[in-house]
């Protein structure tokens, strides 16, 4: 069967968030929208037209632990005996969000803001954000999680759907894909705009941060590989022609990333001039949402040899090469 696509409200100044009805041969949600009670209304009302109440949910499936993408699984969980299916590297978002929160905020403090030269109210401003996020789900028990490998199958509407890994928005993120079907429940990882690529803490072992956007670069090869017709995305309407979507995304990617570099080049050496710079259109008030496409444009330019990054008074600087 056809997923159905059930509009959430997202109230983080996205619009909205896509959760995804199977109602056959078990009754199958895909994302969990955000813990609100407005999000909570739509989806009880969305599924209701369907004629399925929250009680009736055998399992929840999460693309990506982001928080308009889970944040409603631990209510559900409560309301019926759903068990909830996430990836591996995403099931400890389920169970232990509490501390990982932490870790990051922690990450962000002390590590990645600091380096940035941001005014001190800006941080506080970004800190607060966060902090607010962490609010924003409910955690699920783990006897009712399931973790699925990043290369594996999950049946849902009476069809095999492989698991493809697909990291860079988020580390964890996966997408769905029926072959036969030729469709793609493609999570944030295709949307009409580019999205985002989430800085994260450093993964337990790793030397450093991992460059969101390069690594969202490698995975748009991945799903432009497969055979889709259509795309049922997290975000927005479902659409086809997905490679017509990426090629407009790299297009995009490599304008601005060139842009940056002009920058650079030009003697723009922190990131706040970069900043004010690279989003001259938008009011200094929400600059700061470019920030994190601004940190994968300069991680582009430093894998590719461009620029190089110094730190002079604790603070990244940025020299072209």
């Amino acid at each position: 069967m056809e997923p159905v696509r059930l509009d959430l409200p997202a109230d983080l100044g996205i619009g909205q968030v896509n959760a995804y009805l199977f109602t056959q041969p078990e009754v199958v949600l895909v994302d969990a929208g955000i813990k609100t009670d407005a999000c909570w209304e739509a989806l009880v009302d969305g599924l209701a037209l369907h004629g399925i109440a929250p009680a009736d949910i055998a399992r929840v499936v999460i693309t990506h632990t982001h928080v308009d993408h889970y944040g409603l699984a631990g209510r559900l969980v409560a309301e019926s005996d759903a068990t909830v299916w996430v990836s591996e590297l995403g099931a400890p978002w389920l169970s232990a969000a509490e501390a990982l929160w932490h870790e990051r905020l922690v990450y962000y403090r002390d590590d990645f803001l600091r380096h940035l030269g941001l005014p001190a109210d800006v941080v506080a401003v970004t800190l607060h954000g966060l902090e607010l996020l962490a609010t924003r789900i409910d955690p699920v028990p783990a006897e009712r999680i399931v973790p699925f490998h990043l290369d594996g199958v999950l049946q849902m509407g009476g069809q095999a759907w492989q698991v493809i890994h697909t990291p860079g928005h988020a580390s964890m993120q996966t997408v769905f894909y029926q072959p036969e079907a030729r469709r793609l429940l493609s999570a944030d990882m295709l949307l009409a705009v580019t999205p985002t690529p989430v800085v994260e803490q450093p993964p337990p072992g790793a030397g450093g941060r991992v460059p969101a956007l390069p690594v969202f670069v490698r995975s748009l090869d991945v799903v432009e590989a497969l055979d889709v017709a259509t795309v049922y995305p997290g975000h927005g309407r479902p659409f086809t022609d997905h490679r017509r979507v990426i090629a407009r995304q790299r297009e995009r990617i490599t304008q601005r990333r060139e842009e940056c570099l002009g920058y650079v080049r030009a003697g723009l050496a922190r990131v706040p001039e970069l900043l004010d710079a690279m989003y001259a259109h938008q009011p200094p008030a929400t600059r700061l949402a470019g920030l994190w496409m601004l940190i994968g444009y300069l991680d582009l330019l430093s894998e590719a040899g461009l620029v190089r990054q110094e730190v002079i008074d604790d603070v990244w600087n940025y020299r072209a090469t």
